[in-house]
């Protein structure tokens, strides 16, 4: 994998990102004679990693331009950047560090990734999920009944796990990685032999250009809600919803939930240009594809449209929840337009676990515990429905905190979600970022309006999962809300480690 100085240039003209380049305090519109095959072997956006023959992208909305000289003396080759760099850079110790001038960093990182890594989304039949809640769930369902009716062919990167090679998961870090790392990715998991790829697409990967350029063979819609509104994230729920929407200028087909809030405006913008339109949804709906609900996971569905490959039949997911059946339809409605529908549908949907999802343990009392993911007014009203409804012999003790620095919304959500089903609510850390911890329990606090309701701070949330143990009784249940199998915790700019709620749980129950 290489490319030249002369071929960067020319694919970032391409796509209408090239400004100019600048050598030793000169402008040019081409590279030099001199420099036009200069050799890139690698890329990289931090200067840590940087070695001999490295491109360097300037990227972040407050670079500092000690980072590119550091890249610089460790052996870059080009820096790109969206500003002249030249006086901070010292050119005199540098003279032939060539900075590519863009008009948009993060365009123009992915758009050159994309290209060095030999564009292996053309190699992969790609399928892209976005929605409020659910992405990762589906994706799992998605992948275990492609994978089953497929084989070991079908990669996967989800905000929990990476799977490259068919079989082999690593903890991920972010929902949808940075475009540098998305398409490095994809040439593994293309160099692998994987032929499919299912992954996550956030509101941010589309706001922050991680996605910039990639096309997606299915495009899936689940669902959107009122979150992540905040000063660090989406300033609107108009902007969250418009960066959801480019899901569907990205993508050949769209699958979207025919109950969802915005399905008229989503199948009307696909519509106009020009993209499939398929759709799932309940019984209740008007969908292609349409389920009805029975009990302990069961459900039927049932092919509404007969222009679409037959997708009838019984089938169960062992994740308990009405809302897991939408994204098992979602799931089996993506597989049907890329495989033949068989009975490996109904195994590899059955045989579906997701870590951190909906995990319950429990001890030799006859307390219960469930470890998830739910951090969101939807999520976490689902989920305590369904605890309400399974073990309604006992109370619900609920641990829960919020993420510090945005989406500060959703503690408002929190506090409604718990006043309406929670007896005893355990607030705690989830990811403070740079706030303190108390503030952010007092901000749920505030809005939890339930008089009956049990409110205990405790921030340390190792000893808060204890604490909720200990005050459990027989017929009780646990539910530790957002953290799941996650290991480490979001504190001041470093990630800390932290055993896990499922981890944490599971020892107390096994004593």
């Amino acid at each position: 994998m290489t490319m030249t100085l002369s071929e960067i240039i020319t694919v970032l003209k391409d796509a209408g990102l090239f400004k100019e380049l600048i050598v030793a305090g000169k402008w040019h519109d081409r590279a030099p004679e001199e420099l036009a095959n200069r050799t890139v072997l690698d890329l990289s956006y931090d200067s840590r990693t940087v070695k001999e023959g490295t491109l360097f992208f300037c990227k972040g909305l407050k670079f500092d331009p000690k980072y590119l000289t550091m890249a610089a003396n460790q052996g870059a080759s080009v820096a790109m950047a969206p500003a002249d760099y030249s006086a901070q850079l010292k050119t005199s110790e540098h003279p032939d560090l060539p900075q590519v001038i863009v008009t948009d960093i993060q365009k123009a990182m992915a758009t050159v990734s994309r290209a060095f890594f030999g564009y292996p989304d053309r190699n992969l039949t790609v399928i892209g999920y976005t929605g409020t809640k659910g992405k990762t769930t589906s994706v799992y369902f998605t992948r275990h009944v492609m994978a089953k009716a497929l084989g070991k062919v079908v990669a996967q990167l989800s905000s929990i796990d990476e799977c490259l090679d068919g079989e082999t998961f690593i903890p991920a870090h972010l929902t949808t990685p940075e475009s540098l790392d998305l398409f490095r990715m994809m040439k593994e998991a293309v160099d692998n032999q994987m032929k499919y790829l299912v992954m996550e697409v956030s509101s941010q990967a589309y706001k922050k250009s991680r996605v910039f350029g990639l096309p997606l063979n299915i495009g899936v819609f689940l669902n959107i809600s009122p979150d992540h509104i905040s000063p660090v994230e989406h300033p609107s729920f108009e902007d969250y919803l418009a960066c959801k929407s480019e899901i569907i200028d990205n993508c050949r087909i769209l699958v979207v939930n025919r109950e969802c809030s915005q399905y008229d405006y989503l199948a009307e913008k696909a519509h106009d240009l020009g993209k499939q339109v398929i759709s799932f949804g309940s019984d209740q709906s008007e969908a292609d594809y349409q389920y009805r609900l029975g009990e302990h996971g069961y459900f039927t569905v049932t092919t509404a449209n007969p222009a679409l490959p037959k997708l009838d039949g019984d089938f169960r997911v062992m994740m308990p929840g009405d809302f897991n059946v939408a994204n098992a339809l979602a799931a089996l409605t993506v597989a049907a337009q890329v495989a033949p529908v068989s009975e490996d549908f109904r195994a590899g949907l059955a045989e579906t676990t997701v870590p951190g999802r909906m995990e319950f343990i429990k001890d030799k009392q006859g307390v219960v515990a469930c470890v998830d993911y739910a951090h969101n007014y939807l999520s976490l009203t689902a989920s305590f429905n369904f605890m309400k409804h399974e073990f309604k012999d006992g109370r619900l003790i609920v641990v829960i905190g919020a993420a510090g620095g945005k989406a500060e919304s959703r503690r408002k959500d929190i506090g409604r979600a718990l006043s309406q089903y929670a007896d005893v609510a355990i607030l705690t850390s989830e990811d403070n970022f740079f706030e303190d911890p108390h503030q952010i329990a007092a901000d749920i606090k505030e809005n939890i309006d339930n008089p009956d309701l049990e409110v205990i701070v405790n921030v340390d949330r190792k000893a808060a999962i204890e604490q909720a143990y200990a005050m459990a009784k027989p017929g009780d249940a646990l539910f530790m809300a957002a953290k799941g199998r996650e290991t480490f915790m979001h504190e001041k700019g470093k990630d800390v480690p932290y055993q896990g709620d499922y981890q944490i749980t599971k020892q107390l129950m096994e004593k």
